[in-house]
């Protein structure tokens, strides 16, 4: 990106914001999938009722749980209120049921309001969808606004909207960081990379 000062900030919930703990792997094998498989674009292929009924009873149980046992990313919270205090618009884009992150935003008091989880979308990350909705909603160009995530559907939504990408960088996901635009370690280096008006 030419210039890191960004005039505003969209989220991804679990795994940047929040450590729901979620565990994709005991999802897959209680549904039978090869490790590594997207959960949702495999949803996208079942045609049987009762197929797409249990895998939904499944990621639904697992969300649930993430949610009530959430807890803050180090520094997360703090840096969301001074993001409040300098009026940089933020909003938050998971792949998350909408039950399961209102929740986890309720229990842990996160201070956003603008939030599209999968249910309010035709097509979830990486698909540019949400992020270009909400850039339309701030009346800002794709390019003055960031993604901030973990994972690579997240870098790859970020590229696809012309969005700055922000890789929340961890020990689990190091490897995607030539896929960012800019890396962060901690989140307090947010506030470095964003200007109000």
């Amino acid at each position: 990106m030419n210039t890191p000062h960004f005039k505003g900030l969209i989220f991804d919930l679990d795994g940047t914001l929040a450590d729901s703990a979620l565990d994709f792997d005991a999802m897959r094998r209680e549904l039978a999938l090869p490790k590594g498989t997207p959960l949702l674009e495999h949803l996208a292929t079942l045609s049987c009722p009762d197929a797409r009924q249990r895998f939904h009873a499944v990621v639904e149980r697992h969300e649930m749980i993430g949610a009530e046992n959430a807890r803050w990313i180090a520094d997360a919270e703090q840096t969301l209120f001074a993001l409040n205090k300098r009026r940089i618009p933020l909003a938050i884009v998971t792949r998350n049921m909408r039950s399961a992150t209102r929740r986890t935003i309720e229990r842990l008091q996160i201070p956003i309001e603008l939030v599209l989880t999968r249910e309010d979308v035709e097509q979830v990350k990486p698909h540019p969808e949400a992020l270009l909705r909400i850039a339309r909603e701030w009346q800002l160009p794709p390019g003055s606004l960031a993604y901030v995530g973990d994972y690579t559907f997240d870098l790859d939504a970020a590229h696809a909207a012309g969005m700055g990408a922000i890789l929340w960088r961890n020990e689990h996901n190091a490897h995607l960081a030539p896929h960012a635009h800019h890396c962060i370690d901690r989140f307090g280096q947010l506030l470095d990379l964003v200007r109000s008006e």
